[in-house]
């Protein structure tokens, strides 16, 4: 067995690879299809179970994003070692992701949303964007925005996400969605709640088809199954995460499309 929030992804594979379309963006042909959810339960880790995921860097690159870092050197710093290929050459970094969350037009979104829940739970504005149309940074966020919702005493966290690049990127971002929004429940004081993805354009790189079919393959193995447990401690400020019994199948190389 496997964990529900891999069962859908894997649904989102058959999708794509059955409905389709032949799309020739800028970073390759693929396959393409516009719309999905996929809900991940608060008590279950979204690690996949089907190839070998690199928890540090996750958990790394969102660290970095909160410490509001934009070299290279600040992302490594926090362990996540593969932000190197959108580097500047003197190492920094032109990315949106962390400095929309700490400046929008000089709003710190991160510190207002945290406010918002503490203090009006109730609140329909407990939105954090990073979707800037006047930005011309080189690489802008994936995410469009995050949305909270206060429901007895649970936070329940919605992801949008106008890109996705599903046989790299998603596998990492449901478990990133995840940790994101428990950290958040944490510092605010509540219990963390589902995890809502609602996804965009949801693709397949044709140079990841021949992957993508030995991701599927180790997933119908029998000895692949859902163990993993975790403890946290901490707030989204200073936190710490061990991963425990996560015995995925081998690691899997996906070419990156950058």
């Amino acid at each position: 067995m496997i964990s529900t929030a891999e069962h859908q992804y894997r649904r989102l594979i058959d999708k794509i690879v059955m409905e389709g379309v032949v799309k020739q963006p800028s970073k390759g042909q693929c396959l393409s299809i516009l719309g999905h959810t996929i809900t991940i339960p608060p008590l279950e880790i979204p690690l996949v179970q089907g190839r070998k995921m690199h928890t540090a860097g996750i958990i790394g690159e969102l660290k970095a994003f909160i410490a509001n870092e934009n070299t290279v050197e600040g992302f490594k710093k926090h362990g996540c070692n593969f932000w190197g290929s959108w580097a500047n050459d003197d190492g920094s970094l032109d990315v949106d992701y962390a400095r929309l969350l700490h400046d929008f037009n000089g709003v710190n979104q991160l510190e207002r949303v945290i406010d918002s829940i503490k203090n009006k739970p109730d609140s329909r504005k407990h939105v954090i964007s990073l979707w800037d149309p006047s930005s011309e940074a080189t690489q802008v966020p994936c995410v469009l925005s995050y949305q909270w919702y206060v429901e007895d005493g649970k936070l329940l966290m919605i992801w949008s996400q106008r890109s996705v690049d599903v046989m790299i990127g998603l596998a990492s971002d449901m478990f990133s969605a995840w940790l994101f929004n428990r950290l958040m429940a944490n510092t605010c004081g509540l219990e963390a709640g589902a995890v809502i993805m609602q996804l965009g354009d949801c693709h397949i790189y044709a140079n990841h088809i021949e992957s993508m079919g030995k991701y599927l393959e180790q997933l119908r193995q029998e000895e692949c199954l859902y163990k993993p447990h975790y403890k946290l401690e901490g707030d989204l400020y200073n936190f710490n995460i061990g991963i425990l019994n996560y015995e995925p199948m081998p690691k899997i190389d996906f070419e990156l499309a950058t």
